[in-house]
């Protein structure tokens, strides 16, 4: 189930030949991320959308999660999460 509230963003960060194409929907009290890379897809849950999303990028390690959480294009998403 989506709602108005669903956020979608998708990051290239330099330090991955990867696109993460990730997706955060709210769940009743929890949130919940969506991370597809490649041919590789990672769920999450947390209390919030970003316990989710680090919780769905920790399967891709710490280097990884480090570099797609820092790229600019997530200030996109937390603008969108604000709204």
């Amino acid at each position: 189930m989506r709602s108005a509230n669903t956020v979608h963003v998708d990051v290239s960060p330099a330090a991955s030949a990867c696109v993460f194409s990730m997706r955060l929907d709210p769940l009743g009290e929890r949130w919940v991320a969506v991370v597809d890379c490649e041919h590789e897809r990672h769920h999450g849950i947390g209390s919030t959308a970003r316990e989710a999303l680090s919780s769905a990028l920790a399967p891709l390690g710490k280097r990884t999660a480090a570099s797609v959480m820092a790229d600019p294009a997530m200030f996109g998403a937390s603008l969108a999460l604000l709204a």
